[in-house]
C-alpha cells in the first residue's frame, strides 16, 4: 500500500532525486540562497533546516553526518559549523524562507528563491527597505520604531502586509540597522 508516503517525487528516480537534493542543499549552504522551482524548494526546506540543526549540535557525530550528506565538503562544512550555526544559535527552527519569484520564461514553471534568513542578502529585508525608501522619498520621513508602534501607518498609507514584513525583518535585525539600510537606499535613489 502507498499510505504515509507523501513526498514529492519530482518526476525522478530515488537516486536522482537524492543526488539533486544533496547538490541543492550544498549549494544553498555555500551561496546562502538559490533559485529553483517551488516544488523543489518545498522539498529542500526540511533538509536545509536539518543541516542547520546538525550544525548547531556541533559534535563529532553531527559533523560526520553532515560530511556524509554534503558535497564540496571543504567549503560547506566550515560554513555550516562556523558561520551558519552561530547565526541561528538563538533560533529554534524556521531557518529558511521560500520567496516566490513568478514563472520561468521557457516552460512557465513557478519559480522561487530559497534562502537562509537573517543573512547579508536577505530578500525580504531588501524588499522592505526599498519599499520604505520609496515611500519616504515621496512623503515625510519617520522612523521604523514609529511605524512598528502604529502611529504613522495610516498617514503614510502603508499596507498591512508591509508592516507585517517589517515586523518579521525587525525580529532578526535591530531597528537602527533597518533605519540605516533605509537611509542608504534613499541616498542611492537620489
Amino acid at each position: 500500500m502507498h499510505h504515509g508516503k507523501h513526498f514529492r517525487r519530482l518526476n525522478r528516480t530515488s537516486s536522482h532525486r537524492n543526488a539533486m537534493l544533496r547538490n541543492m542543499v550544498s549549494s544553498l549552504i555555500e551561496h546562502g540562497r538559490i533559485e529553483t522551482t517551488v516544488p523543489k524548494a518545498k522539498e529542500l526546506k526540511p533538509i536545509a533546516d536539518a543541516m542547520i540543526t546538525l550544525g548547531k549540535k556541533g559534535d563529532v557525530n553531527a559533523k560526520r553526518q553532515a560530511i556524509a550528506y554534503l558535497n564540496t565538503r571543504d567549503v560547506t562544512i566550515p560554513k555550516l559549523f562556523d558561520e551558519l550555526a552561530p547565526r541561528f544559535a538563538n533560533r529554534q527552527g524556521g531557518y529558511t524562507r521560500i520567496q516566490r519569484m513568478g514563472n520561468r520564461y521557457g516552460d512557465n514553471a513557478p519559480m522561487a528563491v530559497i534562502e537562509y534568513i537573517d543573512g547579508p542578502t536577505d530578500l525580504k529585508k531588501e524588499m522592505v527597505t526599498k519599499t520604505l525608501a520609496r515611500i519616504f522619498s515621496e512623503k515625510e520621513k519617520v522612523t521604523v520604531k514609529e511605524i512598528l508602534e502604529g502611529s504613522h501607518v495610516e498617514s503614510l498609507g502603508l499596507s498591512k502586509s508591509l508592516v507585517r514584513d517589517l515586523k518579521k525583518v525587525q525580529f532578526s535585525n535591530s531597528i537602527e540597522a533597518i533605519d540605516q539600510a533605509i537611509e542608504k537606499e534613499m541616498a542611492s535613489r537620489v
